[in-house]
């Protein structure tokens, strides 16, 4: 072969290592984030209150961490489970303020949680276990809604 062909099959090689790279970087970073949760908080506009907390993305991500005999959150619509390291955020559906609270201990060990200036509560997840939580939504004048978090 001559040199020119040589020069040609090498140039084809590294820009195909190169794109096998790049799509293998992008495909760990969507599948990545794609284990992070966000939750809508929906309120009634009339009473302020929450009635539904439920994942940005309608899956059902339990289904997806575990079997369904094992599926720590059957039958419990307002539960989601996580992995430890991962983020979780809420973000109420008409922009009212509110916190959260835990009841029984916390999955984070750090985390603000009332909602910030974004009207979001951001945390990242550091502690395994089942926890209830209330959600209290500013304006509302009945009883928190207490949903589930399940962290593997």
């Amino acid at each position: 072969m001559n040199s020119q062909k040589i020069k040609l099959l090498k140039k084809m090689t590294s820009g195909l290592i190169l794109l096998i790279a790049t799509a293998s970087l992008a495909a760990f970073a969507a599948s990545n984030s794609a284990k992070d949760k966000k939750l809508l908080i929906h309120v009634d506009p009339s009473t302020h209150c929450a009635i539904k907390v439920a994942p940005s993305v309608n899956e059902s991500n339990c289904a997806l961490l575990y079997s369904e005999s094992k599926n720590p959150c059957k039958n419990d619509p307002e539960c989601v489970c996580l992995k430890k390291e991962k983020y979780i955020a809420w973000q109420t559906t008409t922009g009212d303020a509110f916190d959260i609270r835990f009841t029984q201990g916390s999955p984070f060990k750090r985390c603000e949680y009332q909602a910030g200036p974004d009207g979001e509560v951001r945390c990242k997840i550091k502690n395994s276990g089942d926890y209830y939580y209330e959600v209290n939504v500013k304006g509302c004048a009945t009883n928190p809604y207490d949903p589930r978090i399940v962290v593997q």
